[in-house]
């Protein structure tokens, strides 16, 4: 067969065709960041295809002939297909009415490279809030909303709305029971975890947490008066803590005051999620490439303490201790899956550390800019705490303005301030009186929604009264979900909470708390990366005891 005859417009038109034809009869329908890999395999495979077929078939075809006709046909096929694509974006797509800057219709692209210089999507997402108004087109098939009453819409107990994409790709190939989708196997693993966040778990672990506690107050106690990185010195704490009840051992950075490895590499996997969460397609591409040697390390440590967990029984339960458990002994194979303890491994590792270590450094940031409302928590504690009775924990629980502080310093610094992303359902959903197409990618950005004014009065200003003595001040609770709302929220929320307030109530019992020369806390505020959750920038305080 000689296809030299066939003139170059037809072959044009031919793949032009074939362009639109693979956007409407494909791209358009359904999810394909599964088969990115695949994709991105044909991409450049088939161009190589192409020239050889038309080599082969054509006996007056030079190399360079075929090579130019090959490009011509790719070239227009790419071509279509991204015309067609875009136009579709921005013509007649769903989402086409909604405001929202031009470029984020067409892609996400400009987005990403946005987030390669500052790591900052929630303040990317406020900018456009204030220039857009409070629902913004901030992806082809993105939205994300400031209208309070769309938070319990989104994630709340009824909500109909799933978990979108995303939660597919990071961490594959192991599973984790953040990540999953499916709600029917979500609520099968939840029911591992209940057993580690017992009431009678919880118990167990006070000991734990007082006991990193007072290591962190005897460190505290060596530097007093010194300029120490809080934010250092909160991670530490949190780290040791997760790890000795999470895996029965500590990393020792309270008691030897040096950085552990397992941070670094806790610090290294989680950057590449501020940038690759808008591109949920682009992630198993990345995934299927060679690693850079931060992301190798994240993997190899996590890794290397469920190996090691798993060769030993310590004395007292952890939460590894239900979780191996589950794999050993469940009859059900969705639960016994070996890839869950893998995945859940290093999901205990980020949660329980990064979101308790980005509160703590923020509370005590407020607890140095104004020293009155440590006055006023001090007085509050001296009623009735002791530290180290046996009844600590919980006499710590009823504390009102103690509470108060910590739920202010969530309010306006939440540990994962762009929000979850979720999907609406096929029928779509109402907000108020405006419909959101079914199939969108959806959010309310925790960190915009804790300083409205429609939901807390003074909303810029740190106001512990808020939760206790003055109510009246907060105008639509709904909107605050720290640790998220229904199915989805955060099973480790009490043990959190119970960190917060025994290291809050150590140190403002036991130290003066300030900021160091010429620190002013604007790194902190400005220079903390958005990681999904927080990587706090440094903030130097001095800690001089009373």
């Amino acid at each position: 067969m000689d296809i030299s005859s066939v003139p170059v417009p037809a072959f044009i038109l031919l793949s032009a065709v074939l362009g639109i034809v693979s956007h409407l009869g494909y791209f358009m329908h359904g999810e394909h960041h599964l088969q990115a890999v695949r994709l991105a395999v044909l991409l450049c495979t088939v161009p190589f295809a192409i020239f050889a077929t038309i080599h082969n078939f054509n006996s007056r075809s030079s190399i360079w002939s075929a090579a130019r006709l090959t490009t011509i046909i790719v070239s227009s096929y790419l071509v279509s297909l991204t015309t067609s694509i875009l136009t579709y974006r921005v013509f007649f797509h769903p989402l086409r009415k909604f405001p929202g800057p031009l470029n984020s219709k067409l892609t996400k692209l400009t987005h990403v490279l946005r987030l390669l210089k500052e790591s900052d999507n929630y303040r990317q997402a406020d900018k456009l809030h204030e220039r857009y108004g409070e629902i913004v087109r901030v992806g082809p098939n993105e939205l994300t909303i400031t209208i309070p009453d769309a938070v319990p819409l989104i994630y709340g107990p009824g909500s109909k709305c799933t978990k979108t994409a995303w939660y597919d790709v990071v961490g594959r190939p192991n599973k984790s029971l953040q990540l999953e989708r499916d709600p029917i196997i979500h609520a099968k693993r939840r029911k591992v975890w209940d057993r580690a966040f017992n009431a009678k778990a919880l118990r167990d672990y006070e000991s734990r947490v007082v006991k990193h506690a007072d290591q962190l107050v005897k460190q505290l106690r060596v530097r007093s008066g010194e300029t120490i990185d809080c934010s250092l010195w909160m991670n530490f704490y949190s780290f040791d803590t997760m790890g000795d009840i999470a895996f029965g051992r500590t990393f020792d950075m309270l008691t030897s005051g040096k950085k552990h490895h397992g941070l670094t590499a806790l610090q290294d996997g989680m950057a590449p999620l501020g940038i690759a969460t808008p591109f949920p397609w682009a992630i198993p591409i990345f995934q299927a490439l060679p690693q850079p040697a931060g992301i190798d390390h994240w993997i190899n440590f996590c890794d290397k303490q469920i190996k090691a967990r798993k060769k030993y029984d310590p004395e007292k339960s952890d939460i590894m201790t239900w979780l191996i458990e589950a794999e050993n002994e469940n009859p059900d194979p969705v639960v016994s899956d070996p890839r869950w303890l893998w995945g859940d491994t290093r999901l205990v590792i980020v949660a329980g550390s990064d979101t308790s270590s980005s509160a703590l450094t923020h509370i005590f940031y407020h607890l140095a800019k104004e020293p009155h409302i440590a006055t006023k928590l001090r007085e509050e504690l001296q009623s009735f705490y002791k530290p180290g009775s046996d009844t600590e924990v919980r006499d710590l629980q009823e504390a009102k303005y103690l509470n108060g502080v910590i739920n202010e310093a969530l309010r306006l610094h939440p540990p994962v301030p762009s929000g979850v992303m979720r999907q609406t359902p096929p029928e779509g959903l109402t907000v108020g009186d405006i419909f959101i197409p079914g199939n969108i990618t959806i959010s309310a950005p925790s960190w915009s929604m804790g300083r409205l004014e429609s939901c807390f009065k003074h909303a810029e200003e740190f106001l512990p009264e808020r939760w206790g003595n003055k109510p009246e001040l907060v105008l639509n609770k709904a909107v605050f979900i720290p640790f998220a709302s229904g199915a989805y929220s955060c099973i480790g929320k009490q043990l959190a909470l119970m960190e917060l307030r025994v290291v809050t109530a150590r140190l403002v019992t036991e130290f003066d708390i300030a900021f160091a020369l010429g620190e002013e806390g604007k790194a902190l505020l400005e220079e903390t990366k958005d990681v999904f959750t927080m990587e706090t920038a440094p903030l130097m305080l001095v800690f001089t005891r009373r």
